[in-house]
C-alpha cells in the first residue's frame, strides 16, 4: 500500500520481457530520483520462428526462463524487489499462458503482461526520466521487436498514447527473412508498414511537434552509426544525442545495399546480433519519418524498463506520482466519447473511492482498488452509448477494448468486470472471463462491484445530494454515514433508498450487516 515516501533507499530490479531482447535493470530509488547499480541484457528473440507471432515457440519459451532464471539471480545479490512486464511477443501469443505459467513454475517470477498502451506510456515514463521534454509537445517514438509504441506530452503531461504491430523482428521474419534484402521484400515492407502505421499518423498528424525523441534497440544503432557517420567522437552516452532524417534514410540506403547480414556486421556502429533485424527497424522510423514530415530526432537512452522502475516507485509511494492521473484521465476520455453524463460519473467514481477508502481502515485489501474503483465508477454507464438495455454488458466489452493509460491489463479487466456486475446478477463460475481470474482476483472483483453498486445508488436522482460519506465498523455491522447538502431536495430519499437497496451484494462480501444513513 501507499503510505509516507520512503526516505531511506529502496533497490527495485524492472524487468523488460520484450519481442527481441530481456532488459534488466537494477536501481536505488529515493525520493529525489534513483541512481542504476546493475544492467542485463540478453538477446532471445522470443517472437522468433513463430507464424505471425501468434504462437511462443518451446525453443523461445526456454530461452526467456533461462534468461529470468539469470537476472532473477542477479536482482536476489542486491536485495531487490522484482518487477516483470512482457509486451508483444508474449501479449499477442495463443500460448501467453503457457509462459507465464513457466516463468512462475521455473523461475519463481511472475510476469505481468502489458497492453500496449500502457507499455505506451511506461516508455513515455521512462523517457521523461532521460530527457528533459519541457514545455512544448514532444513526440516520443519507440520501435520494438514486436510492436512500435507512440506518445505525445505536452507541458509535461501525457496526451496520447497508442501501439501498432509492426516491430523489427515481427517485420523482419515476415518480408526479410533470416535478414535477407531483396528488392522485392523491401517494397512489400514498404507498403506493409504504411498500411499499418496510417491512422496513428493520421491521428498524431494533429499535433504540432517541438521535439521528436525516439528510444529502444533501433533508435540506439542508428544513433551509433549517424554519429561514427558524420565523423563525430563517439561518446560514452548516446542519451540526448540528435541525428537529421536525412542521416536515417542515407543509413536505411547503407544497409539495404548489403543483402546478407554478414556483409552489414562490418558497417561501423552496428551490433553483429542486430545486422538481420536493422534494416526493418530503421525502415519503419523512416516511414513514420516520412509520413509525419519529422527532419530531427533526439535519443533517450531510457525506455520501458526505466518507466517500470519510476511507476513501481511511484506505487509504492517513493518517487512523486504523475501529475495528472493517467488512468482518471484516460477514463474521462472514454466517458467524454460515448456521452457519459461526466459530472454524475466523477461524482459516482467520487463516491466509490470514498466507500473503498473507508472500508479500507477495517478490512485488509491492496491499496490499489481504490483508484479502480474510482475508474470503475466513471466508466459504470459507457455502455448505453450502444443501448440502455444491458449497458453494463456492453460496457464490460468497452472497457476492456479501450485504450486506458495507467492501467495494466489485468488492472483494465478487473475494472471491466467490475462495471459488468455492478448491476444485474453478480458474478458466477460459469462466466468464462470471471472464471480465468485467479481466485484473488476474483475477490477484488466482488468488493469493487459491490461498492460501486451502492455509489451508483447514492446519486440515483443525478441531484448530488450526497457530497460524501465516511465509514464505521465493529466487524458485525457496517455504517456509511452520509454527508448532504443542506438544501437536498426529494432526490435524497431516493438516494439512500437505493443506496441501502443495492448493500446486498457488500454485506454478503463482508459478512457484516450494511446501514446508510443521514
Amino acid at each position: 500500500m501507499n503510505g509516507a515516501r520512503a526516505s531511506r533507499p529502496v533497490t527495485i530490479a524492472a524487468i523488460d520481457v520484450g519481442t527481441n531482447s530481456i532488459h534488466m535493470v537494477v536501481a536505488s530509488v529515493t525520493p529525489n530520483g534513483f541512481t542504476v547499480l546493475a544492467t542485463d541484457k540478453e538477446v532471445v528473440r522470443l517472437g522468433e520462428g513463430s507464424d505471425g507471432m501468434d504462437i511462443l515457440t518451446d525453443e523461445a519459451i526456454g530461452r526467456g526462463i533461462k534468461t529470468l532464471q539469470h537476472m532473477k539471480r542477479v536482482a536476489e545479490s542486491y536485495d531487490a524487489e522484482m518487477r516483470v512486464v512482457a509486451t508483444s511477443a508474449v501479449r499477442e501469443a495463443e500460448n501467453q499462458g503457457d509462459f507465464v505459467s513457466a516463468a512462475a513454475l521455473l523461475a519463481g517470477i511472475d510476469v505481468e503482461v502489458l497492453s500496449g498502451v500502457e507499455e505506451a506510456h511506461l516508455i513515455y515514463l521512462g523517457v521523461s526520466q532521460a530527457l528533459n521534454l519541457g514545455r512544448g509537445t514532444t513526440l516520443v517514438i519507440d520501435v520494438g521487436g514486436g510492436s512500435t509504441e507512440f506518445c505525445v506530452a505536452r507541458r509535461g503531461s501525457l496526451r496520447f498514447a497508442q501501439s501498432v504491430k509492426v516491430g523489427a523482428v515481427r517485420m523482419t521474419d515476415a518480408y526479410l527473412p533470416a535478414g535477407e534484402v531483396t528488392e522485392a521484400g523491401v517494397r512489400r515492407l514498404r507498403s506493409k508498414i504504411r498500411s499499418v502505421i496510417s491512422p496513428v499518423m493520421h491521428d498524431l498528424k494533429k499535433f504540432t511537434f517541438d521535439q521528436v525523441v525516439v528510444s529502444s534497440g533501433t533508435a540506439e544503432t542508428v544513433t551509433r552509426m549517424a554519429l561514427l557517420r558524420g565523423g563525430r567522437d563517439m561518446a560514452v552516452s548516446l542519451n540526448g544525442h540528435r541525428f537529421s532524417g536525412a542521416e536515417l534514410s542515407s543509413i536505411v540506403r547503407s544497409l539495404v545495399e548489403h543483402p546478407l547480414p554478414a556483409g552489414r556486421s562490418a558497417i561501423p556502429g552496428l551490433d553483429a546480433k542486430r545486422a538481420d533485424i536493422i534494416v526493418a527497424g530503421s525502415m519503419i522510423l523512416e516511414e513514420i519519418g516520412k509520413a509525419l514530415g519529422i527532419d530531427a530526432y533526439q535519443y533517450s537512452d531510457f525506455a520501458l524498463r526505466e518507466g517500470v522502475l519510476v511507476e513501481t516507485a511511484q506505487r509504492r509511494g517513493i518517487l512523486e506520482a504523475e501529475p495528472e492521473d493517467p488512468a482518471r484521465s484516460s477514463a474521462l476520455r472514454l466517458a467524454e466519447r460515448c456521452s457519459v453524463d461526466i459530472d454524475h460519473a466523477v461524482h459516482v467514481g467520487d463516491l466509490a473511492r470514498q466507500l473503498m477508502r473507508g472500508l479500507g481502515r477495517y478490512y485488509s485489501f491492496d491499496d490499489s482498488l481504490v483508484k479502480l474503483a474510482e475508474i470503475a465508477g466513471i466508466l459504470a454507464r459507457v455502455g448505453a452509448a450502444i443501448a440502455y438495455s444491458k449497458y453494463h454488458l456492453h460496457s464490460y466489452y468497452m472497457i476492456r477494448n479501450a485504450d486506458l493509460m495507467g492501467l495494466t491489463d489485468d488492472e483494465v479487466e478487473t475494472v471491466a468486470l467490475a462495471v459488468r456486475y455492478h448491476r444485474k446478477s453478480g458474478p458466477k463460475s460459469s462466466h468464462d472471463e470471471f472464471a480465468r481470474l485467479s481466485t484473488a482476483r476474483q475477490h477484488d472483483v466482488e468488493l469493487i462491484a459491490a461498492v460501486l453498486r451502492i455509489a451508483s445508488g447514492l446519486d440515483r436522482a443525478r441531484d448530488r445530494s450526497v457530497e460524501g460519506l465516511s465509514v464505521s465498523s465493529n466487524g458485525d455491522r457496517s455504517i456509511i454515514s452520509l454527508r448532504v447538502r443542506p438544501d437536498s431536495g426529494d432526490g435524497l430519499e431516493l438516494n439512500v433508498y437505493t443506496a441501502q437497496n443495492r448493500t446486498g451484494m457488500l454485506r454478503e462480501f463482508l459478512d457484516s450487516d450494511i446501514i446508510v444513513r443521514t
